[in-house]
């Protein structure tokens, strides 16, 4: 069994015990939290997990495979960087970081003591993403000529306005950190790196430091643009429409990745054929985690690239700095 720690224990760090709890490849050791909810508490205290409050200590307590990491994006490069030099891998949710700085650190660090670092982008795992990705490589679209994409919903709505992921320091550009950052993982997987940024948030209804709207114009390498919105107030949305010279797909998911519920994918040739198909829920979050520790013990090579791992962040930073200064960004 892979003995993993899993540390941060908010909402999407639940999410990953429960679902890990039964898994075959994985033994949860212990969980690290400096403040636990009573929710939390429950949960570790259901399965006979310890929580520990100092992260340091914890890590080095005994002898682990990997630790997940779900604590604030402001921690992640210390954190992995801690890991590392210790030999454990590394799973790090969503955003790596939040500077394209300490993204290439912490890329390079892993490297350099031979370890993985995996990203909590589960979303590459879903059936519907799945064909989206035959579809463009496959070029059964033809010439890709735009893309578009939409992920919001209003689970994080209620959060107190002091919670740290309504905090522009650290979730900064609106709903980017918690669902844009899927988005820009998808359009960097299916059309390759971006070079060019421009992006607005604006502030409508909650009274987040952050922003409750954003929105981004991406103009990749070859020259294709692509467009992603993510709404952090309005009931669940997830759609993904992908324009060629051929055809155009459509796919619009009924569900987010920690509730089941099926997909619809649509088809439109140029020749008038239409042809719709129904994608069922699968467990994206264990699929993703399976994917690295395969990778860690060299069963399978990781889906994530170091170069997508990078960009990801860099296409983040600039959506940032393009809404703060309402201008254009290139990214280097």
């Amino acid at each position: 069994m892979f003995k993993i720690a899993i540390a941060g224990l908010g909402w999407w760090g639940k999410v990953i015990i429960n679902r890990l709890s039964n898994s075959k490849k994985v033994k949860i050791v212990f969980l690290i939290d400096p403040q636990p909810d009573n929710e939390a508490k429950t949960i570790a205290k259901s399965k006979n997990l310890t929580i520990y409050n100092n992260f340091e200590e914890a890590v080095l307590s005994c002898k682990l495979d990997g630790i997940i990491l779900c604590t604030p994006n402001t921690l992640h490069m210390k954190q992995t960087i801690f890991c590392a030099k210790y030999g454990i891998n590394v799973y790090c949710e969503k955003p790596l970081s939040l500077k394209p700085v300490e993204a290439k650190k912490m890329i390079d660090v892993c490297n350099q003591n031979n370890i993985i670092l995996g990203v909590g982008h589960e979303r590459r795992f879903e059936k519907g993403w799945l064909k989206l990705k035959d579809l463009v490589s496959s070029e059964v679209l033809g010439k890709i000529m735009y893309a578009e994409a939409h992920f919001s919903h209003d689970k994080l709505a209620g959060l107190s306005k002091d919670n740290w992921r309504a905090n522009p320091k650290i979730a900064p550009a609106a709903g980017m950190t918690a669902m844009g950052v899927h988005l820009t993982d998808l359009m960097i997987w299916l059309f390759g790196s971006v070079e060019k940024v421009f992006a607005t948030t604006s502030k409508r209804i909650l009274k987040f430091k952050t922003g409750d709207v954003v929105s981004a114009t991406l103009l990749h390498k070859d020259g294709l643009s692509s467009q992603i919105t993510a709404i952090l107030k309005t009931p669940h949305y997830q759609r993904v429409t992908i324009f060629g010279d051929k055809g155009w797909v459509e796919l619009i998911d009924s569900s987010h990745p920690d509730t089941p519920g099926p997909s619809e994918l649509i088809l439109r040739m140029n020749n008038g054929k239409i042809k719709k198909t129904n994608l069922n829920w699968t467990d994206t979050v264990s699929a993703n985690i399976n994917n690295f520790i395969n990778a860690v013990q060299r069963k399978k090579e990781y889906i994530f690239t170091d170069e997508e791992k990078f960009q990801n962040v860099a296409v983040l930073d600039a959506i940032n700095k393009s809404s703060l200064k309402r201008k254009v960004i290139n990214i280097k």
